[in-house]
């Protein structure tokens, strides 16, 4: 049984809801995009560099 009673859900347009993951994914990765970034930032600050081989094996 659904914890909501479906009158109260909102009719929602054929779509919407990919629409919706969709969004979220992007709103995602470009916070992966920023944390890289800032992970990049502290090991220049601590002279580390990340070689683009170990980069290739992670994805």
């Amino acid at each position: 049984m659904s914890p909501h009673p479906t009158s109260a859900i909102p009719e929602q347009e054929p779509g919407q809801l990919l629409k919706e993951l969709e969004k979220r994914q992007d709103d995602v990765l470009e916070q992966l995009d920023d944390l890289d970034r800032k992970l990049r930032d502290v090991l220049d600050g601590l002279g580390v560099t990340v070689e683009e081989e170990a980069e290739a094996e992670l994805v």
